[in-house]
């Protein structure tokens, strides 16, 4: 039976690797053999393909909530790998999920290393085994016996990776004072973070022992609908 491997090229033209780019995605598929699981997606752009504004090969990883009442992406992250004339580089961090730039978002995940191939292979596997080892939570909050806005989060920092929010159910007023106090992206998008604490929460994935979970938030196992669209 053969294991499954992450970062293996499939591409219809093979030119449109170079051999560098070739050469450290075999050695992160390696480095990284020991890491594939269920619920991870992986992605491999070549820089010929990029959309990303960068000279630079894309490898990367997708959280999945397979678990949700439709499959849910939480979030992109990965590295950017460049060759330079002496050594080579990888930064890394999350991901735009459509453009795979470095997106700024979620600052803990923030990864620069400097070396050889295989030097840069192994430093980008033990982050991401770090990274896969960090606790995901679901937050929820309740109104009327309803959800009205929901939010998974690293649970260790409390850092957004996607939520949701639904004006319609939440408490009259809410949204209002909320976007008032400053909780807002771009246009009008509410950053659950700044709502009160959440009634629950929801173990997603990791080390649940290193997350810090605020005071009063029960767990559940059990989930209901939950509204709205997920945005980050």
């Amino acid at each position: 039976m053969i294991e499954p491997r992450w970062f293996i090229p499939e591409l219809d033209d093979p030119d449109d690797m170079t051999a560098q780019e070739r050469a450290f995605a075999a050695a992160l598929s390696g480095a990284t053999a020991r890491l594939v699981c269920p619920g991870v997606g992986d992605f491999l752009i070549p820089a010929e393909h990029g959309d990303h504004g960068d000279d630079a090969l894309v490898a990367g990883l997708s959280f999945i909530d397979s678990a949700a009442e439709h499959p849910l992406g939480l979030m992109d992250f990965g590295v950017h790998y460049r060759r330079g004339r002496i050594r080579g580089r990888v930064d890394g961090g999350r991901l735009h999920n459509q453009l795979y730039s470095l997106s700024g978002l979620t600052p803990s995940l923030g990864l620069t290393a400097t070396g050889s191939v295989e030097a840069l292979a192994e430093r980008t596997a033990e982050w991401f085994e770090a990274v896969l080892a960090r606790p995901v939570v679901l937050y929820v909050w309740l109104h009327d016996g309803y959800a009205y806005a929901a939010r998974y989060a690293f649970g260790d920092t409390s850092e957004t990776l996607v939520q949701c929010y639904s004006a319609g159910r939440a408490p009259s007023g809410q949204y209002d004072a909320v976007i008032a106090a400053g909780h807002v992206r771009g246009k009008g998008w509410l950053q659950t973070a700044g709502l009160s604490t959440p009634d629950l929460y929801f173990h997603i994935r990791g080390d649940l022992e290193s997350a810090a979970i605020p005071a009063g938030v029960r767990p559940e196992t059990m989930r209901g609908p939950l509204p709205g669209r997920w945005y980050e």
